[in-house]
C-alpha cells in the first residue's frame, strides 16, 4: 500500500530554518505533526494522546540531544486510531511527553501547534520518501492495517 501525505514546509523567523508539517489524525481529531528526521523516536505531546494506566505500563526516561537536552519524563498514551491518509493504526502504544517547549517556540513564528514528532522509527518502518519538489511525504507498507500493539 502507498500513502501520500501532503507537506506543508514552515520557515521558522528570516533565518531559512524550514520544518516539515503534516496533517493526521488522532482519535478522530486532526493534528498537526512535525516530521523530524533526526528524532529516534515518534512522540505525541502529553495533551493530545489519553495516557496509559501505570499498572499498565511502567513510565521510564529516554535520552534525548535535540527536543530538549537530558533526560525527559515520559509516559505511554494509546491512539485508538492514527490516520495519516490512507494509512490508519489501531490500538498504537506511543510515547508521550510534554511538548509546550517546542510548541513555544513555534508561537513565535507560526500558528501551527506540534501535536507530536514523526521519527525515523516511522519513517524507516512506512520505507518513508520526502519529496521536497512535489511536497509529499510517501509511505509504503505491505498491510491495509500494517501496526499492531
Amino acid at each position: 500500500m502507498k500513502t501520500i501525505i501532503p507537506i506543508d514546509i514552515v520557515t521558522l523567523g528570516d533565518n531559512e530554518s524550514y520544518h516539515l508539517f503534516i496533517s493526521g489524525f488522532v482519535n478522530h481529531s486532526r493534528y498537526e505533526l512535525l516530521i523530524d528526521t533526526g528524532a529516534s523516536h515518534t512522540i505525541f505531546d502529553t495533551s493530545v494522546v489519553p495516557q496509559m494506566p501505570e499498572e499498565k505500563t511502567e513510565a521510564r526516561e529516554i535520552e534525548s540531544a535535540g527536543i530538549h537536552a537530558g533526560e525527559l519524563k515520559t509516559s505511554f498514551g494509546l491512539i485508538d486510531e492514527f490516520c495519516l491518509g490512507e494509512l490508519k493504526l489501531i490500538n498504537w502504544v506511543v510515547v508521550c511527553i510534554d511538548l509546550s517547549h517546542v510548541n513555544s517556540l513555534y508561537k513565535k513564528y507560526t500558528d501551527k501547534r506540534v501535536a507530536g514528532l514523526i521519527g525515523s522509527d516511522f519513517l524507516l518502518k512506512y520505507k518513508a520518501i520526502i519529496d521536497y519538489k512535489k511536497r509529499e511525504l510517501v509511505l509504503r507498507s505491505s498491510k491495509a492495517h500494517p501496526f499492531s500493539p
